[in-house]
């Protein structure tokens, strides 16, 4: 039983490698489940591919926790009070973010004393320091005895580089001399314009989906078939004992909830076997999924595999398979 996600192995590295050598100041990001690859995986391959880096991002504190010290961890959210006591130490290597006063109080009363990230606000809405407040924000951490490596911009997918690079333009009049942009979402015509623009800043790129995954033609997502049966109409399946469709095959996979596949967003299932969905009975559930064919339809066999459309962002694959 297995969602297997299957790497064409060379393909991948020369995605990672070129896209590499193409960015300067590159700042990888390592987060979440690390792209379906598990992020213990990619620090390793960054250790591999791309020994000139020395920073990579992370989505939260806990996350880096076990960033080798050779790396500087960028946190990317902001640390709170929660996190600290749930935390035995801050790792000395990490560069906390700030957004707002409230996240400078923080670090204030937890007396740390190291790099920060200050996060501005963008049309994304999340979290960081508007304008107005900027100045003040930037004398606060100087206040409590920390140091600005970078100020980091967290512009939507949406929408193109137009609006993107006017956000960051904007900006711009207001950073300290000397202090490096972090951006990220841009393309390379975008990125090497901003760069000729303003050659005196050091400009980092953190590239997560785009490093990581490209066209994704190098990876594959199956998983393997338990069981089958033969079903007749007004018989049932599943936990909620829901009605089968009709005469045909029950399917059931060894994927579900617990390796983050669901169904897609309008409700349609994941599964796919040659060349026709498979038909969810219910929702996938834990470990296992059960599927439905209409009689004189092709069906898979037990242990033959079936294709999974989910974004690997979100599945936990039991075996990653090198190809």
């Amino acid at each position: 039983m297995a969602l297997r996600l299957t790497v064409r192995r060379d393909a991948f590295l020369g995605h990672v490698r070129s896209v590499a050598r193409e960015v300067p100041h590159l700042v990888p990001v390592v987060k979440g489940n690390g792209y379906g690859l598990g992020r213990g995986r990619l620090v390793e391959l960054i250790d591999d591919l791309l020994p000139d880096v020395d920073t990579i991002a992370v989505g939260t504190v806990h996350e880096a926790a076990d960033v080798p010290a050779r790396l500087a961890a960028h946190v990317m959210n902001p640390v709170t009070d929660a996190d600290f006591a749930a935390l035995p130490v801050v790792p000395a290597n990490a560069i906390l973010t700030i957004g707002s006063h409230r996240d400078v109080d923080v670090l204030a009363r937890r007396g740390w004393k190291g790099r920060v990230v200050v996060k501005l606000a963008s049309s994304m809405r999340r979290f960081g320091v508007d304008r107005d407040r900027f100045r003040v924000l930037v004398n606060d951490i100087a206040r409590i005895g920390g140091t600005i490596h970078a100020c980091s911009i967290h512009s939507p997918t949406a929408g193109d580089d137009s609006s993107r690079l006017a956000e960051i333009r904007a900006w711009l009049p207001l950073l300290p001399e000397g202090v490096a942009l972090s951006v990220s979402h841009l393309s390379a015509d975008s990125l090497a314009q901003l760069r000729n623009d303003n050659d005196q800043r050091t400009i980092e790129v953190r590239l997560g989906t785009a490093l990581w995954h490209g066209t994704k033609d190098h990876f594959a997502l199956h998983a393997d078939v338990i069981r089958t049966e033969a079903c007749r109409s007004g018989e049932t399946a599943g936990y909620r004992a829901t009605p089968v469709p009709g005469d045909g095959t029950l399917v059931v996979i060894g994927a579900g909830s617990a390796h983050g596949v669901m169904p897609l967003p309008g409700g349609e299932s994941p599964f796919h076997f040659s060349r026709q969905r498979l038909l969810l009975v219910e929702s996938p559930y834990m470990h296992s999924s059960i599927a439905f064919v209409a009689a004189g339809q092709t069906y898979p066999a037990e242990g033959d595999f079936v294709d999974v459309q989910r974004p690997l962002t979100m599945v936990h694959p039991d075996v990653i398979e090198w190809v």
